[in-house]
């Protein structure tokens, strides 16, 4: 029967072999966003203009990321102090007092430290201000004094610049100037950490919008698909943001650093999706389809694919979850969210956005012909057109490779998204598993009909597989082999701070070896004596990394001892005193059984190192199975799925490797040592993100091996019509996370590289090399799929529609 290749007047589906068949959900929702396609434009752009409403008041509510471990030890010390000592609060920040001309036995000294610590004092949220005694060898230049602050951190936050602020009036006042007040504290730090990730951010889409447009340009070669490529993504990030502003205003929690992931990975998501649909919507136009049916056709096959590569997104950055930190779990929540608006914006605001730009959409050519609607530009095919029972079919040579080299074969254009070549149907056509990948044929023949550059690399590379396999694995594994030298740590990354009041203030501090301070906290019972610290106060005042001891009781049940300590809050020797002091001086010094917390700044953040590096063997394989997981779902394969999470692994490692070096040799970039939080969040970005060229790759390959059961073809097939749309979508891509590399932060900085590489990697050698060498080696047992299995697996969809 014969299969018309254009849609209706109406724009209803074409009439299927076997009869009409029901169009799928992703069909009739392409279809519908394509007819409908000013209403769709219209409700996005309302939505959009509300986010740019919404934004301003989002940055100015964001918090820096809260890094405290719910259920630690320091967490629980902290909680216990501020209701034990109200006047020591939930935080003990230090107020710092500077003068290059007067000592603190000066009177207008005297009076600027009284009249700050008054100001301060007054405030709402502060339990009280105790000025320090000086310690040996300290610049009598400079003073310290305890601010015990209460609140929630983001309370503590938006009161640190306030208590600045009061301090350094009361204290100019006092001095004529001469005295300068700094706040160091745990709040002060994350307020200058949300200050640099915003100008990091704003800065980072600076560059990747232009390097994204290029790269654009030069995949597609039309400036119009360009620009509504990257219009249409621009929305994600920004309708994103919107989403979390909202959320802001009834209440929810929104930290900076989950600001710039979730903008970040949703322009990265949103190009990627677009570019791909796009693809196929320029495809299906070229075929001979209307513009709602070619819309309808891009969606269906490659919006479906969007839909599931975001599904894997979410599910790999819901593995974050089991971190008991709100600053990795809020980054979940932006990666999921991102990867949800990226896959509504690419199946409804896209389809609408082709249609409505589509004279601007095509490629122009030498030679070509003006024909249909809306000025579509198509090149010169030698095409016949013959008539049956009313119905047109319209018949176009094609290149195709075949076991035996090149032949060619007439197909019909109903075949584009019906089920495959030759309109079979077979598990590669449908979407979910067993999905067409969607994208199009970019120049895999010439205007000749002869093979293009990828066309001859496909045959050379199936003629040496065994070669291209060590090699690249050699490459992967030499790339990777520096990770054994990874040092994971916590660095402030002093050189981004120094000139902050934050900065300054430290610089003092360590410059007389006051360089940060704990406390250890004592419950006791109600009505009992305090506890006796004398013999810890001892022990601790023998060890040479302590400044000075200071031991009180609140009168009722708490006992707290507060310790300056001398060395800097982000070195190891900090980090090993803190649990010196709750495995050996406590049992050593106190009644058995008594409890003691230990909290600090630099406990705390030496209880996020802890916590990231533990919960990273829970992540990892969470991942690795979610991953693995989806991907047997969606291939039907038992092979596939172990080759793709174990490319990805290594490809992850390599990437990881180069960091490390870039640590050895680049310290003035991304750091000395990598920050502890970096391998978890990029294990998963990434993880997350190359599902995406997996499943373009490997469905492309599906569908001509489903269609003739020759395995060697159907690789060269796929790598030679995926290999330049994965290159584009990977550079869009590498230049959206290569932007973090101008941040002033060194996390941001090493966050941009390791994804970059990672994905450079995973694109090139691995994409266009690995994974097509070992699935010509592999043969017919990439396709092998137990039937117990096959049982509990969903079954395959016949029909893109």
């Amino acid at each position: 029967m014969a299969v018309s290749s254009r849609a209706s007047a109406g724009g209803s589906p074409p009439v299927l072999p076997g009869g009409p068949r029901r169009p799928s959900v992703w069909w009739r929702l392409g279809h519908a966003a394509a007819r409908r396609h000013r209403a769709v434009l219209a409700a996005w752009l309302v939505l959009v203009a509300g986010s740019f409403v919404l934004v301003p008041g989002l940055v100015e509510r964001a918090t820096a990321p809260d890094v405290r471990v719910e259920g630690s030890d320091s967490t629980a010390g902290a909680r216990m102090l501020e209701r034990g000592f109200p006047r020591l609060g939930a935080e003990q920040m230090m107020m710092v007092f500077a003068s290059t001309t007067l000592s603190d036995a000066d009177e207008p000294y005297q009076r600027a430290m009284s009249d700050a610590a008054r100001a301060v004092a007054a405030q709402p949220m502060v339990g009280g201000v105790d000025l320090l005694p000086p310690v040996p060898g300290q610049d009598r230049r400079r003073a310290y004094a305890t601010v015990g602050v209460n609140g929630d951190p983001r309370a503590r936050q938006e009161a640190a610049p306030v208590l600045l602020r009061a301090a350094g009036d009361a204290a100019s006042r006092a001095s004529g100037g001469r005295v300068r007040v700094h706040l160091v504290g745990e709040s002060a730090m994350v307020a200058e950490v949300k200050r640099t990730d915003l100008a990091d951010l704003r800065r980072a889409e600076l560059f990747a919008v232009p390097l994204a447009l290029l790269a654009l340009l030069a995949g597609l070669r039309s400036a119009g698909a360009a620009v509504t490529v990257l219009l249409v993504a621009g929305t994600v990030p920004v309708t994103a943001l919107g989403a979390l502003a909202a959320a802001s205003a009834l209440g929810a929690g929104v930290n900076t650093f989950m600001l710039a992931v979730a903008a970040t990975v949703g322009l990265g998501l949103g190009l990627d999706y677009a570019l791909l649909i796009l693809l196929r919507y320029r495809q299906s136009r070229a075929a001979g389809h209307d513009r709602p049916e070619a819309a309808a056709l891009a969606v269906s096959t490659a919006g479906r694919t969007a839909g599931w590569c975001a599904l894997g997104v979410a599910l790999t950055a819901a593995a974050l979850m089991v971190v008991r930190t709100p600053l990795i779990r809020t980054m979940a929540a932006g990666v999921s969210l991102a990867a949800v608006i990226a896959a509504a914006v690419a199946v409804t605001l896209l389809p609408a956005a082709v249609v409505a730009a589509d004279r601007w959409l095509h490629r122009r050519h030498r030679s070509v012909a003006t024909t249909g609607s809306g000025g579509l530009l198509r090149r010169h095919r030698p095409a016949a057109t013959t008539r049956s029972g009313g119905l047109h079919r319209r018949h176009r040579l094609a290149a195709v490779a075949g076991p035996g080299g090149l032949h060619r074969r007439k197909h019909s254009d109903a075949t584009v998204g019906a089920g495959g070549p030759g309109g079979r149907d077979h598990p590669a056509a449908a979407g979910g598993p067993g999905m067409l990948d969607g994208r199009a044929d970019l120049d895999a023949v010439d205007g000749h009909g002869s093979e293009d550059g990828w066309g001859r690399w496909a045959r050379h590379l199936m003629r040496h597989p065994v070669a291209y396999t060590l090699v690249c694995a050699g490459v992967l594994l030499g790339a990777a082999a520096p990770v054994t030298g990874l040092r994971l740590g916590f660095d402030l990354d002093r050189p981004s701070i120094a000139e902050t009041d934050f900065g300054r203030g430290l610089a003092h501090m360590e410059a007389d070896r006051v360089s940060s301070a704990l406390a250890v906290v004592l419950p006791h019972p109600a009505g009992t004596p305090p506890v006796d610290t004398a013999a810890l106060v001892m022990a601790l005042q023998r060890d040479p990394g302590v400044a000075l001891v200071l031991p009180s009781d609140n009168g009722r049940d708490t006992t707290v001892v507060l310790v300056l300590i001398r060395t800097h809050i982000d070195e190891q020797a900090t980090t090993e005193l803190a649990r010196q002091i709750t495995r050996q001086f406590v049992p050593a010094s106190l009644p058995p059984g008594q409890r003691a917390h230990v909290t600090g700044p630099n406990v705390i953040f030496s209880d996020l190192m802890e916590e990231t590096t533990v919960q990273l063997g829970t992540v990892i394989p969470l991942v690795l199975g979610c991953s693995l997981l989806f991907l047997l779902v969606t291939f039907r394969s038992v092979l596939l799925p172990l080759k793709a999470v174990l490319m990805n692994a290594l490809a992850v490692t390599a990437a990881f490797g180069l960091l490390t070096l870039a640590t050895r040799h680049l310290p003035h970039l991304v750091g000395d040592e990598v920050n502890t939080l970096i391998p978890l969040l990029a294990f998963t970005l990434v993880f997350g993100l190359s599902i995406d060229y997996e499943i373009f790759l490997i469905h492309r390959i599906a569908e001509h091996y489903h269609a003739h059961g020759d395995n060697e073809a159907a690789v060269v097939h796929g790598l030679r019509h995926t290999a330049r749309p994965i290159t584009v979508a990977a550079a869009v891509m590498v230049v959206t996370f290569a932007a973090l590399l101008t941040a002033d932060r060194h996390h941001l900085v090493q966050l941009g590289l390791t994804v970059a590489v990672a994905i450079v990697l995973d694109a090139t050698v691995i994409r266009l090399a690995l994974v097509p060498a070992l699935m010509r080696i592999l043969g017919a047992r990439n396709w092998w799929l137990p039937a117990s299995l096959a049982r509990l697996l969903p079954a395959a969809g016949h029909s893109s529609r």
